[in-house]
């Protein structure tokens, strides 16, 4: 197996106290032989024909839906324990639909341990453990969303995982703090036989409208409405950030609960301005009656 990012490594293993073969976000995993651990390697046998990601901001959440077009190309059954991955995973609202069905599904946290990184020629894997550092430590976290797909022989069907997600950064503040910070793995899917075609849907709601920044190219299809095609998995997991437009930073920051104290601060040194040029402005006026 080709070596991937060092973001794919990270976010294709997860550690647990017994080995377990699972598939990732859509990826195959082998047994290691290290018992916290499992490792994932590619399928030969599972390919996705297209993912559909849906992403719907709405104040300080995003409706995340990830649509797959799986397709078993054996000519057999067979049974697929599978895990999706993704970080700030709202699990109230998660949703899992195999085959226009739904499905019964589980929910971890795990701790991110970059301490603990192995690699070899054909496998690769970081230590995640689920034990107390997950409830001090919310930005190396990820969240696994593990289900089951039974596909018969050369069958295809879509798979849905849909859930509401915490956007990072300041979403809930009313001043010039407040920014969006999504983020999605999508490397994890590389880890099937094939992948044939990818399309992100951005939808922004009017309190943070726009893209500040992302790492791929998002083409603005209409008001708030963003687009990303490709035929190919970008080499990287998606971190977009949204934000106020320019219009709305300039409210927010005028309704920062740090603003009367920040003027407190400078008054002062206000004052001695306003001062300088009432003086300027008085001399001025007696310099043109003379």
């Amino acid at each position: 197996m080709k070596k991937t990012s060092s973001i794919l490594i990270i976010t294709l293993i997860i550690a647990l106290f017994l080995p377990t073969v699972v598939y990732a976000n859509m990826a195959a995993p082998a047994e290691s032989d290290i018992a916290s651990v499992i490792t994932f390697e590619k399928s030969d046998a599972i390919s996705v024909l297209s993912e559909v990601l849906d992403i719907t901001v709405k104040g300080s959440k995003a409706d995340i839906v990830a649509t797959y077009k799986m397709k078993n190309t054996l000519n057999e059954s067979i049974s697929t324990p599978s895990m999706f991955l993704s970080p700030n995973i709202e699990t109230s609202d998660i949703k899992v639909i195999v085959n226009n069905k739904d499905t019964l599904f589980e929910v971890k946290s795990y701790a991110l341990n970059y301490d603990t990184k192995i690699e070899t020629t054909d496998w690769q894997y970081v230590v995640l453990t689920d034990g107390e550092i997950t409830s001090h430590n919310e930005e190396r976290t990820v969240d696994s969303i593990t289900f089951n797909m039974d596909f018969l022989s050369n069958e295809e069907y879509d798979v849905i995982v849909s859930y509401s997600y915490k956007l990072g950064g300041y979403p809930n503040y009313d001043f010039d703090a407040k920014n969006g910070i999504i983020e999605y793995y999508l490397t994890p899917a590389a880890m099937w036989k094939d992948f044939s075609s990818l399309t992100i849907n951005l939808y922004l709601d009017k309190a943070m409208p726009i893209i500040k920044n992302s790492n791929i190219d998002f083409k603005k299809i209409e008001t708030r409405t963003y687009q990303y095609t490709s035929d190919i998995l970008p080499q990287e997991n998606l971190r977009i950030v949204i934000d106020e437009n320019w219009f709305q930073n300039i409210f927010s920051t005028l309704k920062s609960p740090y603003l009367s104290l920040t003027l407190m601060m400078f008054s002062p040194f206000i004052l001695i301005a306003i001062g300088i040029i009432i003086a300027i402005v008085i001399w001025r006026v007696r310099k043109k009656k003379r």
